[in-house]
């Protein structure tokens, strides 16, 4: 096939079914994020590539392989966002959000959006995929971690998502020193058994390590020394009220002692939450954790869920059939369009009208049979309708200009069926 008719491998069509899907998703966070005070924000999709090789981390699997990177016609190298905090964190220090007036801290912001990366495309994962990022700025404490993570669990259970939360911390700077100390002498011993991407990142990063797919790689850091028995007096201290808070609110957790998440801004409280509806290489359909930036001076809390992955767990009975069809005789086509444009511009009825142009009018009753329209509207007099319901047979005849009794009618049977 010519490449003007197929998609950029790993960027896909989301059609009728998959639209609704991500539009009940978005419609529900949406839902939860004015009940927990969050404000929309939308950042570009183009940032200058340092935004995400300065957050993220230079060894980061996103920065050393995934990210979309171009030069502009001055030289300036640009990227297609590979992930939504960094842009975030940009916006609210690029705009002075952090001093005073409307947006003083704390900012509770959401995103949605598409992201980028250059990844293996397989199912749930695609290289422009969908985002919603939630993002509580604010000074570190337990309640307001605990805060993203109710949200994060109350989304979920709102669009019927099955769900296993997991908790870790990764403690403060203090705490990850002590366990670098501890973990690096223990790596060296395996160094040669060790994944290519783990010797690279022993050298640079060997927290990164904690984040590896590779299979030998988790069989070694199985009997590693582990971060939570590292952890500072103060850093134990905010993981145990953490822990506390959640138990208080119902929410159920198991500890992950392996949890570390993949960026380097992370630390402290991190969470994910899992299922098994997609097998265990994308098992995380949303997580997140405390992180900072600049030197500490932007502090903050968030989670991403991957819209896509979403799509392909949750349920969807399609039932947005018509209401009613209009069907009509050709010298009353003027008639049947002011009709159709009054009862869809109505507030008062519950469903949506549909109209047949082409045909006769027996090939336009076959059509609204097919649309699996609940009624059918006959404009076939100049100043009646006669209205067919197909589980009743009833059809009542009411004068065309009184759009109110039409919409009774039809809103009366509706509920009935």
């Amino acid at each position: 096939m010519s490449e003007s008719y197929r998609n950029v491998r790993g960027m896909r069509d989301l059609l009728n079914k998959d639209s609704i899907k991500k539009q009940i998703i978005e419609s529900a966070a949406r839902e939860v994020a004015l009940r927990y005070g969050f404000e929309e924000i939308n950042t570009p999709v183009v940032e200058y590539s340092s935004v995400f090789n300065k957050t993220l981390g230079e060894s980061s699997d996103i920065v050393t392989k995934e990210m979309y990177n171009f030069e502009d016609e001055k030289g300036r190298s640009l990227t297609l966002r590979p992930e939504a905090t960094a842009g975030i964190a940009r916006a609210i220090h690029s705009n002075g959000l952090l001093g005073l007036g409307e947006y003083r801290i704390p900012l509770k912001l959401f995103l949605i959006g598409p992201m980028f990366r250059y990844e293996r495309p397989q199912k749930g994962r695609y290289r422009q995929f969908y985002q919603l990022n939630f993002e509580f700025f604010c000074d570190p404490c337990p309640e307001s971690d605990v805060e993203i993570i109710s949200l994060a669990y109350n989304f979920l259970k709102k669009i019927e998502c099955p769900i296993n939360l997991k908790i870790n911390s990764l403690g403060d700077n203090k705490s990850r020193d002590n366990y670098k100390k501890e973990l690096i002498p223990y790596l060296n011993k395996y160094k040669k058994e060790l994944s290519t991407d783990s010797q690279n990142r022993l050298e640079k990063n060997p927290l990164r390590i904690l984040d590896t797919k590779n299979n030998n790689d988790l069989d070694i850091l199985s009997k590693a020394p582990k971060m939570i028995d590292f952890l500072s007096n103060e850093s134990k201290k905010y993981y145990n009220e953490t822990k506390i808070i959640l138990k208080n609110l119902g929410i159920k957790y198991e500890e992950d002692t392996n949890l570390v998440r993949g960026l380097d801004y992370y630390k402290e409280t991190v969470f994910e939450f899992k299922t098994d509806k997609l097998g265990i290489q994308q098992d995380t359909i949303l997580g997140g954790g405390r992180y900072s930036f600049e030197k500490e001076t932007i502090n903050g809390i968030g989670w991403a869920a991957g819209i896509d992955r979403l799509i392909e767990i949750i349920s969807y009975t399609k039932n947005n059939y018509p209401l009613a069809s209009v069907v009509f005789n050709e010298e009353l086509k003027n008639e049947a369009i002011v009709l159709v444009n009054k009862l869809r511009n109505s507030n008062e009825l519950n469903g949506y009208i549909e109209i047949i142009y082409k045909g006769n009018i027996e090939k336009k009753i076959k059509k609204a049979s097919k649309l699996n329209s609940k009624f059918i509207i006959f404009v076939d007099e100049k100043q009646k309708v006669k209205i067919s319901n197909k589980l009743n047979n009833k059809k009542p005849i009411i004068d065309i200009k009184n759009t109110d009794e039409i919409i009774k009618v039809l809103n009366v049977n509706w509920s009935k069926t």
